[in-house]
């Protein structure tokens, strides 16, 4: 299943982040919240951020994949995107000092993947009630 490629690659990102984020907490001394620390403040942010769309993401993209309805390699395109994406983005807020354009695109590379694995989601509904 191409799902299971997808959720292993997001499944090590979120580890690496949550290392990252676990990291910066003992330095600073923090285990809740993120304080006054830009840093950890960025760090907490990139892991919710993940969080709150690798999940959707996944289970849009598994019932896209479970139907059979559109080619394989379509999959493996908005899964590499997503996957970038979520890459960008994290690398845009590890540091306390937000690198804009790389947080544009790591959003843009998670939203339309996103729109499309809904869309065809939809599509997929629709054409069942024929």
């Amino acid at each position: 299943m191409i799902t299971s490629l997808y959720t292993g690659l997001l499944g090590l990102l979120f580890f690496l982040i949550s290392i990252e984020t676990i990291k910066a907490r003992r330095s600073q001394k923090i285990s809740l919240g993120a304080g006054s620390n830009n840093e950890i403040q960025h760090l907490v942010a990139a892991h919710s951020n993940f969080s709150s769309y690798a999940g959707f993401f996944l289970v849009a993209f598994a019932l896209v994949e479970y139907s059979r309805q559109f080619p394989m390699w379509l999959l493996h395109v908005f899964g590499v995107v997503f996957f970038l994406g979520r890459v960008l983005h994290f690398l845009s807020m590890r540091t306390s000092k937000m690198d804009f354009g790389k947080r544009t695109a790591g959003m843009l590379m998670t939203l339309f993947p996103l729109i499309f694995i809904s869309l065809m989601n939809v599509w997929i509904y629709v054409i069942s009630l024929k």
